[in-house]
């Protein structure tokens, strides 16, 4: 079977009615307890690290209730993906008390997947969860390997501490100073700062370590298929894979006012979309996350919805990348 310690998911959506052919999108992720995968989606109800608006435990749930209204198929395409293997395979234990604890646990999570040649799809949480999964990477891909990241978000997420404490703000500092990191600052691009939001003092530290961080505004102007295509070329410059992390703060507050630092004049979500459908069909995606969905400030889940139709997304790029490798 396997050696992963997991609850089951706290949602199960995959009952809900519809015509087998209609490739119900729950009933699909719907997992028969083996690890014969090429995709795991897996829950991480953690927000222990939120110093803003706690919420973001209850993002998994939010994620699978909206897989309920969405289906495997591509319209533009005119096919499903129902022949790629992804699974739902339920939640990392938390301790909200316990962060070390929790964070270990989803490092070996994310390096047992990973060493079984298994994409891991971790939703979150807060954005701290983004550490122990670069971590369980890290550790998955061994020595002498090299790992860019492709990272969405309204701010840096690159604080050495928030308040003198360690928070959801600090992830990507973290992994850039880990011993042995296998993530350098040039092989780290930021997509979509928000105006307003984030401070000089995290902007110079990212200029610093050489890390490309591209404005959401900047995304306006250029469109998001060239900063996608800069972007992958830039985490893949001398490196053998590439994890994604996409906050959902990120995109315009109107389409995803569930989340801990809504902002205005975010990216839209078709931005995210176009985006994470590439990224997944590139072929270099090792592990993702999608964090930060906080249902109690979202109760028609909005958020949620948009957050599964990302998710469905970016296994549908994992899906056309594993179809042009057979």
């Amino acid at each position: 079977m396997h050696d992963l310690s997991l609850l089951p998911p706290g949602l199960v959506v995959n009952t809900m009615k519809g015509d087998v052919a209609e490739h119900r999108a729950g009933a699909w992720l719907s997992w028969d307890g083996t690890l014969n995968l090429d995709c795991a989606i897996v829950g991480v109800p953690y927000d222990g690290a939120s110093v803003v608006r706690s919420g973001s435990r209850h993002g998994p749930d939010a994620v699978r209730q909206g897989l309920m209204y969405f289906t495997t198929y591509s319209s533009r395409d005119r096919r499903a993906m129902t022949g790629f293997r992804a699974a739902d395979i339920g939640d990392v234990p938390v301790v909200l008390t316990d962060m070390e604890g929790t964070f270990r646990r989803i490092s070996d999570t994310v390096r047992t997947l990973v060493s079984r040649g298994i994409v891991p799809v971790m939703i979150g949480g807060d954005h701290s969860i983004a550490f122990p999964n670069m971590r369980g990477v890290i550790e998955a891909m061994g020595p002498g390997k090299k790992l860019g990241v492709i990272h969405f978000d309204a701010h840096h997420d690159l604080r050495k501490a928030h308040l003198g404490a360690e928070s959801s703000g600090v992830p990507f500092r973290k992994t850039l100073e880990m011993p042995d990191t296998l993530l350098e600052g040039p092989n780290l691009v930021q997509i979509g700062m928000a105006e307003f939001t984030n401070s000089p003092q995290l902007d110079d530290y990212a200029q610093e370590m050489g890390v490309t961080v591209i404005s959401a505004l900047e995304v306006r102007e250029r469109g998001i298929r060239l900063v996608v295509e800069d972007a992958l070329r830039i985490a893949g410059d001398g490196t053998d894979a590439i994890y994604l992390s996409v906050d959902i703060d990120v995109i315009d507050l109107a389409q995803a006012p569930g989340t801990a630092a809504p902002n205005p004049f975010g990216l839209p979500a078709s931005d995210l979309q176009y985006a994470l459908r590439r990224i997944g069909a590139s072929g270099r995606l090792v592990g993702a996350d999608l964090v930060e969905i906080s249902p109690p400030f979202d109760p028609r889940n909005i958020t949620g919805s948009t957050g599964a139709s990302l998710i469905l997304s970016l296994l549908y790029g994992l899906a056309t990348a594993r179809s042009s490798q057979a």
